[in-house]
């Protein structure tokens, strides 16, 4: 049966988080002082790097996966437990678009802000929205500016002169001075207040009421806490002026609220919420719920809810936070981008809690559990469950949380018996095999995955027929190309890598199959690949460049010299990836071949040519010398088709079995064979001498491949060029030995 449509769901929307958007529009002249933990989170990956090409998902790393795993940023699991709720897998979004080093995420890895904004594209007035930043945005002043038209509004509905309102709207100008170098550059107020002193309440007179309303904004924006909720405290009365006694019931709870973040603000600014002032939050609390008591539908009201979570998380209350958390899962609608900023808000509010306690909630049970199952990386011993920091029992106890939701309990207790435990059988024993489906949700499919990886580990003989079964119904956002990745390492492991590349292969994603042609495809498959007529254009090209240069690296010199002419049928990407690029680019730098550089000194014809002369004597002196600097002028010295691929212990990522055979000829071997060459004249010796040197500048480390020499070596050829060949250019320039 097809999962109901995420928009088949019926839940109310998510209100407003911090309330910037209802105090913008209200004309609340008071910003929102924020600070880095209340907006970031401290769970997502690590900056530069690349992922694991393999389908295990262990430990928090740069990129996290469409399975539900220990590994994932915590907040890519709590998001895809939210989609699962609606039934919605992601199939009718589109990928989002990778820059930089993330191209090499592929369509089987993932960031948080990738799965966001595939969930969510950016609204059509996002960069009229990045244009209008505003240099208090974060701080208590960031509505100073939008404030400004709301209170002048206010001020006309006031029965006052020509000259009262000409004073107000030169104090409510005055007023910005507050935030022109930061929050609180005002100073203290003087002995007459900021610009009236009023020391009773309620003020009948308008003119006053709308200056003590300045004055109590003033000392908000100074940072003098008491002074300000001491001035919003006169205006509460509703039949004087009802948005003033409104909105200055709200800005006492924001007073509060930011006295409470003072009170954990050491000397340098940093805050700690361990720190924080309980008594403060308490009552920053009991302000925000008075104005909900009697403002239940306010202008302010969804503000206050989210500020209520706030002052929750600054009392440490962890567990009425997470009672809130819980019904907001419920009820906000998955399809918005609420959702989105509700999972970041759960993230760094209460899946990074200090202490931790227990939760009654099974979405973030689920996702806590996971979180405390995160391991430093792959172990060859089975963890020991005494000392994790959530063992099997831990969770078997958590049954009557999961009473509603059996599946998902299940799921979190396979992934223990899967990571932790290293009990394959009772991970197949908690997830039977449920492949007859057209679709997946993310439970469902994390379940089946999971079962396909204990499959592995187990090596047992069902493995393929499962995956192919699974893949039938992986139409989700990202969920095919992890059973492709499974699938492609299961046969490249059996050594049938001939499956991948057969013709209707299930094997489809261009990641994927690149990994495998650069890394470890036989000349076979590459030639295959690249003469292919029904292999897609890039594919060809990728094979080509492969093959061409393995073949020179393995000295088949024939092999290269027959597929050469190949390169006519490819115009390379216009310089934009280069060698380092080669897995991203459509067409690889093919023109490496064809234009490349052959010579900076020693003369070299094209590489073809020098092939060609290989191919008739492969013991061509200077033959050997041209190829070693076309490796070297073109950056092939350094460049290996594994450098993204991951050598860390644990089950094998795809590309680290090797069929092609034969032996890869280094540059370095090339100089050390000239140089017992007979044969070799004197241009010839004294240039493979410099070269055989400089393998080793400028760090003391060879850059040319093959075995190191000891620089006792080193300082012999640096004796016996400067000696026996001092009269060459090459002795000449050369001034060090490393």
């Amino acid at each position: 049966m097809v999962a109901r449509s995420i928009r088949d769901v019926r839940h109310i929307p998510l209100p407003a988080f911090a309330g910037d958007n209802d105090i913008a529009k209200s004309g609340l002249k008071v910003g929102v002082l924020l600070f880095a933990t209340w907006t970031s989170s401290v769970s997502a990956g690590g900056a530069y790097c690349t992922p694991d090409w393999r389908p295990e998902n262990p430990a928090l790393g740069c990129a996290s996966q469409i399975v539900i795993a220990p590994g994932n940023d915590s907040r890519v699991n709590l998001f895809l437990l939210m989609q699962d709720q609606a039934g919605a897998d992601g199939a009718e979004l589109g990928y989002p678009d990778h820059v930089g080093w993330r191209t090499f995420y592929g369509r089987n890895f993932l960031r948080w802000e990738d799965l966001r904004s595939a969930w969510f594209q950016p609204a059509p007035d996002a960069e009229e929205e990045k244009a209008s930043w505003s240099p208090h945005d974060g701080d208590r002043c960031q509505t100073i500016e939008t404030g400004r038209a709301p209170f002048l509004t206010a001020l006309q509905r006031e029965n006052l002169d020509d000259e009262a309102r000409s004073v107000l709207t030169a104090a409510r100008e005055r007023l910005a001075a507050a935030c022109e170098n930061g929050p609180g550059s005002l100073g203290p107020p003087g002995p007459d207040g900021y610009f009236v002193a009023l020391e009773q309440a309620p003020i009948s007179d308008p003119m006053l009421r709308l200056a003590a309303y300045l004055e109590a904004s003033a000392s908000f924006y100074s940072g003098q806490w008491a002074r300000a909720e001491q001035y919003y405290g006169m205006l509460s009365d509703e039949d004087l002026n009802p948005w003033l006694a409104e909105t200055s019931r709200y800005m006492i709870g924001r007073t509060r609220l930011n006295a409470t973040i003072a009170s954990a603000d050491d000397q340098w600014g940093w805050f700690d919420v361990d720190k924080t002032d309980g008594t403060i939050a308490r009552r920053t609390e009991e302000a925000f719920r008075a104005y909900l008591k009697n403002y239940p539908q306010g202008s302010y009201a969804s503000s206050a809810r989210g500020l209520i979570r706030k002052a929750l998380w600054l009392q440490r209350d962890y567990g009425r936070l997470g009672e809130i958390y819980s019904g907001l899962l419920q009820q906000t609608d998955p399809a918005v981008e609420a959702a989105a900023r509700l999972v970041e808000e759960i993230d760094s509010k209460w899946l990074m809690r200090e202490p931790r306690g227990a939760s009654a909630a099974p979405l973030l049970l689920a996702a806590d559990d996971l979180l405390r199952m995160r391991g430093p990386g792959y172990d060859p011993e089975p963890w020991d469950s005494e000392t994790h920091a959530v063992s099997f029992e831990d969770i078997d106890a958590q049954a009557e949380v999961f009473t509603e939701h059996p599946d998902l309990f299940s799921l979190i207790k396979a992934n223990h018996a899967f990571y932790i435990a290293q009990n394959y059988r009772l991970v197949l024993n908690l997830l039977p095999a449920d492949l007859q489906h057209g679709r997946y949700p993310p439970v469902a499919f994390s379940r089946q995955f999971l079962r396909g990886l204990a499959l592995h580990a187990l090596g047992d003989s069902a493995e393929e027929d499962f995956w192919l079964q699974l893949i039938a119904g992986a139409q989700g956002l990202y969920q095919r190309p992890a059973v492709e990745l499974a699938l492609a390492r299961l046969y490249e492991q059996q050594g049938r890598l001939e499956k991948v590349f057969a013709l209707g292969s299930p094997i489809t994603d261009a990641h994927i199959r690149r990994i495998l042609l650069g890394a470890s495809a036989g000349v076979a498959i590459l030639k295959q690949q690249a003469h292919g007529k029904d292999v897609p254009v890039p594919e060809r090209a990728f094979a080509l460049f492969t093959a061409l240069l393995r073949q020179l690296r393995h000295g088949e010199f024939d092999g290269f010299v027959e597929d050469y002419p190949l390169t006519s049928n490819f115009t390379p990407d216009a310089g934009q990836y280069g060698l380092w690029g080669i897995y991203d680019a459509d067409v690889p730098p093919l023109d490496l071949f064809t234009a490349g550089r052959w010579s900076d000194g020693y003369p070299c014809p094209a590489i073809l040519d020098t092939v060609q002369t290989l191919a008739s004597d492969a013991q061509t002196i200077d033959a050997r010398l041209c190829l070693g600097d076309f490796y070297r002028l073109n950056g092939f010295d350094d460049f290996s088709f594994r450098e993204y691929i991951s050598q860390q212990d644990g089950p094998p990522p795809i590309g680290t079995k090797d069929f092609y055979k034969g032996t890869v000829i280094p540059r370095h071997a090339f100089y050390t064979a000239i140089l017992a060459d007979d044969a070799a004249n004197f241009e010839q010796r004294a240039y493979a001498l410099y070269r055989a040197v400089r393998c080793y500048a400028p760090a003391n480390r060879n850059t040319c491949g093959g075995e190191d020499v000891d620089v006792s070596q080193r300082k012999a050829w640096f004796d016996h060029i400067k000696r026996d060949y001092g009269n060459s250019r090459w002795a000449r320039k050369l001034r060090y030995y490393w």
